[in-house]
């Protein structure tokens, strides 16, 4: 049983210092995956709120057939998902407008490269950028991704490619060369 697993078995028993450690543990990465899609700090700090209150109210529903992040982040996605339907969050395309061109143009050597990519990422369907972020960013396994997405392996397979597909193309209108990111 590793560190994780001691904890969710504290917390079914009421262990509060145990959640304040699995909230150490997790809780940077689970709070970059919200804010990723909501884009607010105070949104972002809400549902981290509301998803360790889940996480201390449902420890003992927590089947043990998935990783400890992987359900946290299982239980953040639901309530982000809530959230931006519930406010009609409106993802709006960035335009090539001069201003745009001038503040690339503008962008330092050392983060061109992170800089272009979280531009080109928020022109994505926010279901691809969903599965990117949780493969690429959050390191999770294709079935781990299904399980939160409750959604089949090959589905995931599938948006990865065409996620990707879209990210190169947004990338090479945005003048990237296609081989310089994948």
């Amino acid at each position: 049983m590793n560190e994780e697993q001691k904890l969710i078995k504290q917390i079914v028993d009421g262990d509060e210092e145990a959640l304040r450690r699995l909230y150490d543990i997790t809780a940077r990465s689970v709070y970059q995956y919200i804010f990723n899609f909501v884009n607010n700090k105070e949104t972002a700090e809400d549902l981290m709120i509301e998803t360790y209150t889940q996480v201390w109210l449902s420890a003992k529903r927590f089947k043990g057939d998935s990783r400890i992040l992987t359900w946290i982040l299982g239980i953040a996605r639901n309530l982000t998902m809530n959230e931006i339907k519930k406010r009609d969050y409106r993802y709006e395309e960035l335009k090539d407008t001069e201003n745009q061109k001038a503040e690339q143009f503008r962008l330092t050597a050392e983060n061109e490269t992170e800089q272009l990519i979280y531009l080109a990422l928020k022109k994505l369907s926010l279901k691809h950028r969903e599965i990117l972020d949780l493969i690429f960013i959050h390191e999770l396994t294709y079935e781990e991704v299904a399980k939160i997405l409750d959604i089949p392996l090959n589905t995931v397979k599938t948006r990865i490619f065409y996620a990707k597909e879209k990210l190169r193309e947004i990338l090479e209108n945005m003048g990237v060369n296609k081989d310089a990111f994948f």
